[in-house]
Formats: structure tokens, sequence, C-alpha cells
């Protein structure tokens, strides 16, 4: 987001990655579902500590109900920037995610797990707000990329130690693990990690922004990026912190516009109802593996395919890795569709067993490659830092809800849809998204804050 030096700084991947423990933390409640649910709709008391099996209804809001939460996040966001820096205010949206694993561990009624799963969205919804623009304003152009793909690798090792521990440890235990990495989260974040520069030189604390600079970047040759940031933050004004300058501002109008198009693309792919429903999807399609162990295949292969996607993200580029992923994802969608209606009519698809597991686990990758987290670096570097907090807000306000229309139609698509039919509208919104990626999106790679608006505004 800022003038690009002559050196890398390890302790700019450092902060990253203690940031990122947030991320870790989200991704363990998006997929926290998928091995716990299957426990709480059992009878067996040494599984369930609810002592009998969730209701149809209960089930669907224990799922349902961290979409609602993510909804209430990012307004808990704009209230905590009121008062706090990124910094402190990622310290405070965690909170709700260590309360609902705490309660976890000591509820036995399904209202209270149905309230912790809204806490973890709550928490996760306000998370994702703040974010992406904290490692935005800590990166330096060269390395943006990377390091905001480091919260994309982060949430699907969160994921997949959900499928690995999930299924082998009883509840208040799996919540007693969920809880280390938010500890160690406010150890290293907390105490070692400095505000964001930006954040400082915004409240006139200019000695505490060199500090800071300098830390980032390990070295005391820091003059021309801190000039670069000042003159950044002077070119707006400050008091025009509200919703209609999106409206005035055609830069800003676009800005958004693209953000909230690429979410919307993100969530109508249909990952969260694989995520939440990947077992019961291969249960159904009869594939010869276990649905635990196909999912845990999609657990790797995301993680897998994360950690590819931060080296290829400042050298290929965010438009050709979002199109080449679009377009990877409707024909993995397609060809899942085909089988399910193939299945559906009664032909024999044993020598196809294969098919749902290759395809989901192409899905996956291509999902984590691009669209799971580009998205994110995208909102996070095209606005300046006296707009980034209320478009951040509304970008991820936009995602949520999106998010909860596709976890809570899901059911519904399938019922009156088929399974087919669902999965090939999934795979023509890619479609729909792959050209919105070539015409319209801006390639931001390498480029600094005026850069970019220079191309917003063409």
């Amino acid at each position: 987001m800022g003038y690009s030096g002559e050196k890398s700084a390890r302790f700019a991947y450092f902060a990253t990655l203690a940031a990122s423990l947030t991320a870790f933390a989200t991704g363990s409640c998006y997929s926290w579902t998928s091995p716990i649910l299957p426990k709480l709709q059992s009878p067996d008391s040494d599984l369930n500590p609810l002592g009998e099996p969730v209701s149809t209804s209960e089930s669907a809001w224990i799922v349902a109900a961290m979409s609602l939460g993510l909804i209430f996040g990012p307004a808990l966001t704009i209230f905590l920037l009121k008062f706090s820096t990124k910094k402190y205010t990622l310290l405070l949206s965690i909170a709700p995610i260590v309360v609902a694993h705490a309660t976890c561990m000591i509820t036995y009624q399904p209202k209270m797990i149905i309230l912790a799963r809204f806490f973890m969205g709550v928490g996760t919804g306000a998370v994702w707000s703040v974010l992406g623009g904290f490692i935005a304003e800590i990166s330096e152009d060269k390395n943006r990329g990377l390091l905001g793909s480091i919260p994309g690798v982060m949430s699907n090792f969160g994921s997949l130690l959900v499928y690995v521990l999930g299924p082998v440890l009883q509840i208040r235990y799996f919540s007693l693990v969920h809880l280390v990495p938010l500890i160690l989260f406010y150890i290293l974040f907390g105490f070692f990690v400095p505000d964001s520069p930006y954040d400082l030189l915004v409240g006139n604390r200019h000695e505490e922004a060199e500090i800071s600079l300098m830390k980032l970047r390990g070295s005391k040759n820091i003059e021309k990026e801190l000039a670069f940031m000042k003159d950044t933050i002077d070119s707006k004004d400050e008091d025009e912190v509200t919703l209609s300058v999106f409206f005035k501002e055609r830069g800003l109008r676009k800005g958004l516009m693209i953000c909230v198009l690429l979410m919307a693309f993100q969530q109508f792919s249909g990952i969260l109802a694989v995520v939440s429903y990947a077992q019961t999807i291969f249960s159904l399609a009869g594939d010869s593996i276990s649905p635990t162990l196909s999912v845990i295949l999609l657990g790797i292969v995301g993680t897998v395919a994360n950690i590819i996607s931060s080296f290829l993200v400042d050298k290929m580029g965010r438009k050709i890795l979002l199109t080449s992923s679009c377009i990877v994802e409707a024909l993995s969608l397609f060809t899942l569709g085909v089988y399910f209606y193939m299945l559906n009519a009664g032909v024999d698809v044993s020598a196809l067993s294969f098919v749902p597991v290759a395809s989901l686990m192409i899905f996956m990758a291509f999902f984590n490659i691009a669209l799971g987290i580009i998205p994110w670096i995208v909102a996070g570097e095209l606005f300046h830092t006296s707009v980034k907090a209320i478009a951040s807000t509304a970008i991820s306000l936009s995602n949520f809800i999106f998010s909860f229309l596709v976890t809570m139609g899901f059911p519904y698509m399938v019922e009156y849809l088929g399974m087919s039919w669902t999965f090939w509208t999934f795979a023509m919104i890619m479609v729909v998204g792959s050209i919105f990626c070539v015409l319209v999106l801006p390639e931001t790679k390498g480029k600094n804050f005026q850069d970019i608006q220079k191309l917003l505004n063409k």
C-alpha cells in the first residue's frame, strides 16, 4: 500500500503470520459443523454432550447461525474503529470466538450451541472486515500479494485441523484445542506487533509511526516511504468518511462495485455449501471413499493450493489467477452436476465413482488458488486509508450476506432443483465471474495506491 523499499523485512512476515492466527481461528469456525454436527445428531452420550440428538431444525440453525453472525461482525468493526486502531480492533474482534469455544466446553443445551455458533460468526465477520486492510498497510508494493495471501493459507490450516481432530476428540476437548491459537495470537500479536504506520499517522502519532515502520522494514532508512504515506493520507479529506462519498467519486464507486461483485462470485461459487455439506454430498454420491476421508482430502488440497497461491499472486497477478480460477471451477461444478444427473437418471455410474471426489478436489484447489483470498487482497488495495474502514465493512457485510443466502438456500435448491441443477447454477455463475474478471477487474499487482486510483478513474 505504499512505497516499495529496497529490502524486504522479516518482521513484516512475522507480523502478518501473527495477525493471521485470527484467520486460522475463523477457518476452524467455518468447518466446525462438518465433524461436530454428526456427533450432536448421535444418540450416543459418549459422543453427544447434549444427551439426546438435536432436531432437524436445531441442526439447520447450528449450521446457519454462524452465517447470521457474520452479518453482524462488520457492525462491530465500525464501532471499534471509531475508538481504536486496526491492531486493537483485531484484538477485540477475536473475543466473541473465545467466548464461543468456552461456551461449547461447558454447554448442555442446543440453544447454547446455536448461540456459540452465532458468536463464532460475529468474531469471524469482524476479523475479516479489518485483517486485509491491516496487512495491506504493513506491506510493501512488491510483497503485498504474498503477505495478503497468508490469511487464506492460515484459514485453510484451521479448517484442516477441524477435519483431522474433530472426528476423534470429544467436543469439550475439541473446543479446548481451539483456544490455543487464540491465546497464542493475544501473546504474539498483542505484545510484539506494532500498530499500522498508516493508523498512527492518521492519529497524528508521527514518532510512533516512524518507529513502527522501522520495525516492520528492519531498517532506519524509511524516510521516503514515510513521506509517501504522509502524502497519501494528506491527499484525502479525513472528514469524508461517510458512505455517501462512494457515490460522489467515480474511483471509489467503481472500486466498491468491483469488490462487492468479487465477493458475490466468491460465495455463489457454492463454496460454503460444499464446506458445510461435504459429507452429505459425498454420501449422496455413493463414492467408494468414506465421506470423512473425502472431507480431509478436500482440506489438504485446499491448504496446499493456498500455499501455492501465495507464491503465484505477486508473480502472475490477480487478474489471470481469478479468471483461471472461475473457468476451472465452472468446469468442475458442471462435471459434478452431470454425475448427479446420470445418478438420478438411473445410469450405472460405478465406473465413475471417482468423479465426485476428483471434481470437488479440483474445485477446492482452484477456489483456494484465487477466488478464496484474492478478493480480500483486492479489497485491501483499492481504497484510501480515510475510507478503508467503511469500504472494508461494506464489502465484508456483502460477503457475509451472500454466504448466509448460500448456506440457507442450498438445501432448498437441492430439494426443488435437484443436485445436478444446483451445481450447474453455481457453474453458470462462475462463467459470468470469469467474463467479469477479463473485462472489468483491474490488475493491481506491484502498483501503489496512486497508480491503482488512476486505473479506477479511467
